[in-house]
């Protein structure tokens, strides 16, 4: 595509590369310890890539910085149409940082990072669990996953049996809970077969 403000062509790849090893700077990274970080608020990750990138991405004048998801609880309920019937879905978000201590020491996942994680609960009533997710999504959101009683490896199948554990009282009330770590990351729990 071309850029009229400079008037020369402007390709993906030439803005990929340039900015690929600035992003790995943080990926999987705690923020509080990179060099020039200071406060890590979004304005601050903000300035210190602009900095990071102008000199890489020559015409560069503003970046944003934005948190992907919604991590207020404010679920939404579906019905879905299955074959037995129509269940309900309740559909919500949160953040949290991990890491996942039986990794190999050198895999990036080892080290603490955070996820805007989805959640997706299928049930056949809803009203039953509502009140009950909406509390333990007070105890994960914003939270350290691995400080907590039953997440010590908080994988994305370990995050979806503890849901379930805390969330069915009694048989048939959940028929599968979806956790989505990643837009490629994540699993579907159906309970013990």
């Amino acid at each position: 595509m071309v850029d009229t403000r400079f008037g020369w062509l402007l390709d993906f790849a030439d803005l990929k590369a340039g900015a690929v090893p600035v992003i790995e700077q943080l990926d999987h990274r705690l923020l509080n310890e990179i060099t020039g970080m200071g406060d890590t608020s979004l304005g601050d990750v903000r300035q210190w890539l602009r900095a990071h990138l102008a000199p890489v991405l020559p015409g560069l004048s503003e970046c944003s910085v934005r948190i992907k998801g919604d991590v207020e609880w404010r679920p939404i309920v579906r019905r879905i149409n299955v074959a037995d019937g129509i269940k309900q879905q309740i559909e919500f978000g949160f953040a949290a940082a991990h890491y996942l201590p039986q990794l190999p020491a050198d895999h990036k996942c080892r080290r603490m990072h955070g996820h805007s994680f989805g959640v997706a609960i299928s049930t056949p009533d809803s009203l039953r669990l509502i009140g009950r997710a909406r509390s333990l999504h007070e105890k994960l959101d914003h939270q350290l996953l691995n400080d907590i009683p039953g997440l010590d490896n908080p994988t994305s199948e370990n995050l979806a049996r503890w849901w379930w554990d805390n969330l069915s009282g009694r048989p048939g009330l959940i028929d599968e809970i979806i956790i989505q770590e990643t837009c490629t990351t994540g699993c579907i729990y159906r309970g013990e077969s």
